[in-house]
């Protein structure tokens, strides 16, 4: 494995290893600021609206400094706002700590996802899922080390602080082996693309985007609600809580790991298809436990398991094909596609909180279903109109 695969791999686990430390601590930040899931909803929306602000300028950022720089900048960044919401005193002190992070991790996100494609490029081959199956590994890893810490009580601040100070030294070992800087002609085209604003929108690119929009739905459920969800619906303690979590990451791992071997076997489409259908079928369980009432949390946890293998793919796919669409810059392309799942990321923890307030959770549920079958949707047609996402495309790379 070349150092800059490395690298590129830590860097992915640095990312997921943040948020999964953050996810089985919230019902805790939730009781210590004695909010409701409505309040609670509304300063989650913080991720998503930092995200927001930050996606359109990510391109300009790497464009201007090299992904490299950009990861480090901002994967550093991302560490140190980590410990915010554990000192957070109100709603809207969280809200603020979270626009930071979600800011913080929107550039990170891009960046990585460009350096990722960059890599898979000279590589010849797909790399995209593996190294986003590095993020599931930290996302497992974190989500296993959050529960454990709630488990064990240990002071949300105090947690928070040491995983900051070990990723931040874990990400600035690996700098040195990133690559750069990114190439300025992509298939013949000159990229004069300095941000967001200036990328050609193509129909591919829109189609994408509803990709992530509606996967970030899926993904966004299990990361900022699954412990809320284990502990008021199906008593779940502090420590076991976070396992919905875990088992969706553990899941999500597994298919990520074997991800660029699917994708080159069956075509990027197919594999999207399949995907979101098997998160609607996820969801769909555990919707109808809930309808039950069945006092089943191990089953819960195995459809979180399901739905975590159907989502593996979704976004390595999208960021894979949009960082190689011609006449658009790479970084370009990711933003536009990283700008829109922020928009998803932004409107989900907001209209979650509201509609769980209202009515539970049984609408979110069959929502999250009814989005993986219009992702499943989106994905066939994609294979059909754009002739050049097909298996030998990908082989011949």
């Amino acid at each position: 494995m070349t150092s800059a695969r490395l690298s590129v791999l830590v860097v992915f686990f640095v990312n997921g290893a943040v948020f999964a430390n953050w996810a089985p601590r919230i019902p805790e930040i939730q009781d210590s600021l004695s909010i409701d899931v409505a309040t609670l909803g509304l300063a989650l929306t913080g991720v998503g609206l930092g995200g927001l602000v930050a996606a359109p300028v990510a391109a300009a950022t790497v464009r201007r400094f090299g992904s490299r720089w950009a990861i480090l900048a901002s994967g550093l960044l991302l560490c140190a706002a980590f410990v915010l919401p554990a000192v957070a005193v109100s709603w809207w002190t969280l809200l603020a700590a979270l626009v930071l992070l979600g800011g913080a991790d929107a550039v990170m996100d891009i960046s990585m996802n460009a350096q990722g494609v960059l890599v898979e490029e000279r590589a010849g081959k797909s790399l995209l899922s593996s190294f986003h199956a590095a993020w599931s590994v930290g996302a497992v890893v974190g989500g296993v080390t959050g529960a454990a810490a709630a488990g064990i009580r240990l002071p949300v601040a105090a947690h928070f602080g040491l995983v900051a100070v070990v990723l931040m030294l874990v990400l600035a070992a690996v700098g040195r082996g990133l690559v750069g800087p990114e190439p300025v002609v992509r298939d013949g085209h000159e990229d004069r693309a300095p941000g967001l604003v200036l990328a050609r929108p193509t129909a591919a690119l829109a189609l994408l985007g509803a990709v992530v929009l509606l996967a970030g739905l899926m993904e966004d459920f299990p990361q900022s609600w699954s412990a809320v969800y284990m502990t008021t619906e199906e008593g779940a303690g502090p420590g076991s809580a976070g396992m919905a979590f875990v088992a969706f990451s553990a899941a999500m791992l597994i298919g990520r790991l074997v991800g660029d071997r699917i994708v080159d076997r069956f075509g990027p489409s197919t594999v999207l298809t399949g995907g979101a259908s098997l998160v609607a079928v996820a969801f769909l369980a555990i919707l109808g436990l809930s309808v039950l009432a069945a006092d089943l949390p191990i089953l819960v946890i195995g459809a979180f398991a399901v739905a975590g293998l159907g989502a593996s793919p979704l976004f390595p796919i999208v960021f894979s094909l949009a960082g190689r669409l011609p006449g658009v810059s790479s970084a370009a392309a990711i933003s536009i596609v990283s700008l829109v799942s922020r928009i998803g990321f932004l409107v989900a923890p907001l209209v979650v909180g509201r509609v769980v307030d209202a009515s539970g959770f049984g609408s979110v549920l069959g929502a999250i279903a009814v989005a993986g079958v219009v992702v499943a949707v989106i994905g066939w047609y994609y294979g059909r109109r754009f002739p050049v996402d097909s298996t030998q495309d990908r082989g011949s790379r």
